[in-house]
């Protein structure tokens, strides 16, 4: 599930990532719910482990992050997006 403002982009259903290009989306799939971090190739939702771990590296390169620090983050993150919800 995307989610979207009028007059704003789609946003990653996965892990919030506004989706705008159509290299944004997974599998450059503009009808696909998730980005390219948090889909693969088909459109469909990688395994959580692998997102979790995607998410925590984006943060540690981009904000500079303590690895511990970032997956904790990206895990709390994760947790309040639609592809998560009700995962443990």
């Amino acid at each position: 599930m995307t989610t979207e403002t009028p007059d704003l982009c789609p946003s990653c259903g996965s892990c919030g990532f506004p989706m705008q290009s159509p290299d944004d989306f997974a599998g450059g799939k503009r009808d696909s719910a998730y980005c390219s971090t948090c889909g693969d190739e088909t459109g469909r939702l990688k395994p959580y482990d692998e997102v979790l771990s995607a998410n925590a590296a984006y943060l540690v390169r981009q904000q500079g992050l303590d690895p511990g620090a970032a997956r904790g983050l990206a895990r709390a993150l994760l947790a309040s997006m639609p592809a998560w919800k009700g995962h443990v």
